[in-house]
């Protein structure tokens, strides 16, 4: 049985950050990387672009082959991780071969959520190989729908090429539900109708005939003959290993402040992980790639004994979607107990700055311009006050910065 000091299961960014910070600070450690993808790590964010034409293959990956064996790294890539023993510390592979380690760290991301009765031509984008699959059925596709308004769905559709039909299926009242709040959809919803795209809310798809398109047919009973159905109902963390483990999980693997699942030799970061939300200081899998860098930092550092705690995780979506450039930072909800908006759908740019009782920014959206997404990041980390109207309006940046640092 081979030995590492460290292993870690996911080659994606919790485990790419995880591997750099070990190496920064220490070279002798012995790692080992598990993943289930016989290729270097690749960019999910970028998939949409990819199937869309927008960008080569090529500029999907992150890292190029070399980048294991210079960071001392064994890449046991392609290999998957059947069981995890963390009382005899060992992982057994689906080939039967097991693999020691004194601190393990699950960074095994999460898996789109598939549509019940899924045919050849209903895809979800999770991996390469479904990226690849999507664009050839793209190509030459007259009508696309895409079923759940999300981070993946919405990007699909608007990278398609002109003159493709275009219709986006929404089961609650507003897109991007889970991420903004109304008003803030609402220009959104504006904006792809004036892109050409049909949003159908409160509808889902009761029923797929296959033939030589697809025939949907809807919960309002519209009928919708489609070439491609693009499924964007959201991500299960895998939890599977974990679980069968004995680890803690309730939505995702349970983390404390220090990354550390229920065992004490084995840590989570990423898409698989649970842990602490900056704002609600409640348990949630975040599900975006700032918080699995984040995440895989804290954890190589704890795994290396320097015991430091992670503040908490903050929703960090960046996206642009037919032509519009969207960021929606920390908590963007209805209830929140202040808000301070400027901007329209005239102007092409619109901010909204979300706060709490004690006037602390607590989350932002931005729309049309996000150059200073950054900022307002770092903003709600120090639980800072908003300077004054004038950031929203493209001003006052260096104060919110001066502020930020004295």
């Amino acid at each position: 049985m081979q030995h590492f000091d460290i292993v870690i299961i996911g080659n994606s960014a919790a485990g790419l950050q995880a591997i750099r910070t070990l190496r920064r600070l220490d070279r002798r450690v012995s790692l080992a990387l598990i993943d289930r993808e016989p290729r270097p790590a690749y960019s999910r964010v970028l998939t949409p672009y990819f199937v869309g034409g927008k960008t080569s293959r090529d500029n999907l990956f992150i890292v190029e082959e070399s980048f294991y064996g210079e960071m001392g790294v064994t890449p046991l890539l392609g290999a998957t991780a059947a069981s995890l023993d963390p009382e005899r510390h060992k992982v057994r592979l689906t080939d039967g071969r097991e693999i020691g380690f004194g601190k393990l760290l699950l960074a095994t991301g999460g898996e789109a959520r598939p549509l019940k009765g899924a045919t050849e031509r209903v895809c979800t984008l999770r991996h390469l190989a479904d990226a690849d699959r999507m664009r050839a059925l793209s190509a030459s596709a007259r009508c696309v729908t895409a079923l759940g308004a999300g981070l993946v769905s919405v990007p699909v559709l608007s990278h398609l090429a002109p003159g493709v039909e275009r219709h986006l299926l929404v089961g609650s009242d507003r897109v991007f539900s889970r991420l903004m709040d109304a008003e803030s959809a609402l220009l959104l919803e504006e904006h792809f109708a004036r892109a050409g795209v049909q949003l159908h809310k409160r509808d889902d798809v009761v029923e797929i005939n296959e033939g030589e398109r697809l025939e949907l047919r809807l919960a309002s009973g519209i009928t919708i003959p489609s070439d491609l159905l693009v499924v964007g109902k959201g991500v299960r963390p895998n939890t599977d290993l974990a679980q069968a483990a004995g680890l803690s999980c309730v939505d995702g693997v349970r983390i404390d402040d220090f990354c550390r699942t229920s065992h004490p030799d084995v840590y989570a970061a990423g898409d698989v992980a649970e842990g602490k939300d900056l704002v609600t200081g409640e348990p949630t899998v975040q599900g975006n790639w700032i918080t699995a860098v984040e995440q895989g930092e804290h954890a190589a550092l704890n795994m290396l004994g320097l015991s430091c705690a992670y503040r908490g995780s903050l929703k960090n979506n960046t996206t642009e979607v037919f032509g519009l450039e969207v960021a929606v930072l920390g908590y963007c909800q209805d209830d929140a107990a202040q808000t301070v908006s400027w901007g329209s759908r005239f102007s092409g740019r619109y901010r909204k700055a979300f706060l709490d009782e004690q006037g602390r920014l607590i989350g932002a959206s931005l729309i049309g311009e996000t150059n200073d997404a950054g900022v307002y990041y770092q903003m709600i980390l120090g639980r800072m006050r908003l300077p004054s109207r004038r950031m929203l309006e493209g001003e006052g940046r260096h104060a919110a910065i001066q502020q930020y640092l004295g």
